[in-house]
């Protein structure tokens, strides 16, 4: 028998503050068995002992522990194992239980702020990730200018949206347009660090310039009907979507923008017909799980233009 295990329950049980009777009703036991487990005399049976540690908020593990320290619940137990190693299966087991008791409604305040913690501190360490992968895609392909500067844009695009570092990603590339004025990556660079910093105004007039000095550069049309869009000139962010469609057949995300931006104006035919498209070429390329998404977008659209036309 180990004499750990027997002193933890004592332990755990009277900083609960539970009696052994207490702990025999939730256990389904008698008091007497919690009371022979407590002076080492039996043990419980081994399929009981992770009912035991939810019970007291701990890990089976540490019942036998020599140095114990009692938690207020298992989440919160679980919470400290994702704090030391920050390891993706603690947090997704912390979540799992943590929506365990949201589900029972025991949750208190305390409770809500320590799951508050754990997704704060999982948000931080993916963004850490996000650099650190996006950095290893770029030495990856440093010897390939094309997908170089397209994962380039995509980290300034990263750091502007989810760093807060817009304005020092707009210094960056306002020097590397300098050092570079003929490269037209550098400058999509610069309109992508505007966008992100939501200097649509300034992003407009520095697009204007880019795409008279480079107009067959696809992506700032893209980008332009995006910022036109902030600024609610709805026809040329439409014309500017469309007229990147026409440069990159392959890549939808103009088309889903003219749909997104369709439905918020109420153009729920548009809106419809674009959705329908998108799924249309996903299920050609065999992506059915993916056209999931834009058929369920149609189908709104559908009964929108439904309900527009009883009123």
């Amino acid at each position: 028998m180990n004499d750990n295990f027997s002193k933890n329950l004592r332990k755990l049980r009277l900083e609960k503050k539970l009696t052994q009777e207490q702990v025999a009703e939730k256990l389904g036991v008698s008091a007497q068995s919690v009371s022979r487990w407590e002076t080492g005399a039996t043990f419980p049976d081994v399929m009981m002992l992770p009912e035991i540690a939810r019970m007291y908020g701990v890990l089976v593990d540490d019942l036998f522990k020599e140095s114990l320290r009692g938690y207020d619940n298992l989440a919160e137990r679980l919470t400290s194992a994702f704090e030391v190693n920050y390891k993706y299966e603690d947090f997704m087991a912390a979540v799992t239980e943590y929506e365990r008791m949201i589900k029972e409604g025991s949750m208190d305040e305390g409770d809500y702020r320590g799951y508050c913690w754990l997704h704060m501190r999982m948000l931080q360490l993916c963004r850490k990730k996000m650099m650190e992968y996006c950095d290893k895609a770029m030495e990856l392909c440093k010897d390939d200018k094309e997908k170089y500067y397209s994962d380039k844009i995509w980290k300034i695009a990263l750091r502007s949206d989810h760093l807060n570092e817009g304005q020092q990603c707009i210094e960056e590339q306002l020097q590397a347009v300098r050092e570079e004025p003929e490269n037209a990556r550098e400058w999509v660079g610069l309109v992508t660090a505007y966008y992100g910093a939501k200097q649509y105004e300034e992003c407009y007039r520095v697009l204007q310039e880019a795409i008279a000095k480079f107009p067959e550069e696809p992506d700032f049309y893209n980008i332009a009907g995006d910022v036109c869009r902030e600024l609610k000139k709805y026809e040329e962010a439409f014309a500017c979507w469309e007229k990147y469609l026409e440069f990159e057949k392959s890549d939808l995300s103009g088309l889903y923008a003219i749909a997104d931006c369709s439905e918020e104006l109420g153009d729920y035919k548009r809106a419809y017909e674009s959705f329908m498209k998108l799924a249309e070429i996903a299920i050609e390329d065999g992506y059915d799980v993916t056209a999931q998404w834009p058929l369920r977008r149609a189908e709104g659209c559908k009964a929108k233009m439904e309900k527009k036309e009883q009123e």
